[in-house]
């Protein structure tokens, strides 16, 4: 925890209760770990919402058939391969540069030379390598408004049923 000029303030001596959302006036983060909420890495895009790409330590949870458990961000299933990717134009080896980040224990920030386009796509339906559609739950209702957007645009739409 730190206060609004990046000192450290001890958390046993602040009463939490007596602060709101708008009237916090510190900064948490936590350490990089197995243990952090986010786990060892994280990836950082443009975007006005402040989304990221990241590890979690709740591997468990990717065999769910509803994962929205990551309020706002998104989990990966391999971050360390997904590393190695956009390293690999990058430098030489990167299993091993990442693997020496890693080594380091401390956080560390690697700025890709080349960028790579991020595209965060929400589908609730999607075919499959056989070709047949599958149906998730709507989770985050936007359904509703594509729906909505594609009839107005005079798009001939029917329901499915199932």
């Amino acid at each position: 925890i730190t206060d609004s000029k990046g000192r450290k303030v001890n958390r046993s001596a602040v009463n939490f209760s007596q602060y709101n959302e708008k009237t916090f006036p510190f900064s948490m983060r936590q350490p990089p770990s197995k243990g952090n909420a986010l786990g060892l890495v994280k990836f950082i895009f443009p975007n006005p919402y402040n989304i990221y790409l990241h590890d979690t330590p709740a591997k468990n949870l990717f065999s769910r058939e509803v994962r929205a458990f990551s309020h706002g961000c998104v989990r990966l299933a391999d971050p360390f391969d997904f590393a190695y990717a956009l390293l690999a134009k990058e430098v030489g080896n990167p299993k091993e540069y990442f693997q020496a980040q890693l080594a380091t224990g401390k956080e560390q920030r690697v700025n890709l030379k080349s960028p790579v386009p991020v595209h965060i796509i929400y589908r609730t339906a999607s075919t499959n390598a056989k070709g047949h559609t599958q149906y998730r739950r709507d989770v985050y209702g936007r359904d509703a408004q594509v729906w909505n957007a594609l009839a107005k645009a005079g798009v001939a739409l029917r329901a499915v049923q199932g």
